[in-house]
């Protein structure tokens, strides 16, 4: 049974609403400036400290780092009744897991992902392996969180699947096969620029190409 690698965030949850909400709650609780979707969806696919470092590159490692704990936890509290599962991702996933040992890989940290999970309702069970940005020293565009996977799961990665850039990157750099999603915020040239082997409008679709 082969590996596969899944991207969390606009891949297979819409998430984009709820991150932008708590970032910026975040940055109201310290009188910080805050920051328009379009500014942030430029961002995305990033870990949370690149992302708050970008916006406010005069801060403290110390006050970067608070900046995206706090994140986190108006995500968990506040915001996370805003994230939605893409149409069919359930099912597909049950599909995959029968011919696939399956990967959850994500910029995000661990625990965050586990509650983005709990709150669309897919169950963490169905992936053999979570990697969180938090469980690895380089997370995306570096392959580290593919190459973990491989080494828990004794198994060569033979796709990853994932909406940005960095996905791409990251799965070009640990030699496997790159499937694309347009439902997060790279375009089909973007991702085209990357390399990405095959684009498909949306996760639920990837059954008709492999």
């Amino acid at each position: 049974m082969d590996l596969m690698c899944v991207d969390l965030d606009n891949t297979l949850v819409d998430s984009d609403k709820p991150h932008i909400l708590a970032y910026n709650m975040a940055f109201k609780k310290h009188n910080l400036k805050q920051f328009s979707s379009k500014k942030f969806k430029k961002l995305f696919g990033l870990v949370g400290f690149q992302i708050v470092k970008i916006l406010f590159p005069k801060l403290s490692k110390e006050i970067i780092i608070k900046l995206t704990n706090e994140h986190d936890y108006f995500l968990e509290k506040e915001t996370k009744k805003h994230l939605k599962p893409f149409k069919g991702v359930k099912l597909t996933l049950k599909k995959l897991k029968k011919r696939y040992k399956l990967a959850l890989i994500s910029n995000c940290k661990h625990k965050e992902m586990l509650v983005i999970l709990k709150e669309v309702k897919i169950d963490p069970r169905i992936f053999d392996i979570i990697i969180g940005n938090d469980d690895v020293k380089n997370p995306k565009p570096y392959p580290d969180e593919i190459l973990k996977a491989e080494k828990a799961l004794h198994k060569k990665a033979k796709y990853v699947i994932g909406d940005s850039i960095y996905d791409v990157k990251a799965g070009k750099k640990a030699g496997t096969k790159t499937i694309a999603v347009l439902t997060g915020n790279h375009s089909k040239e973007e991702l085209e620029k990357v390399h990405a082997d095959k684009i498909i409008r949306r996760f639920n679709q990837v059954l008709e190409i492999i």
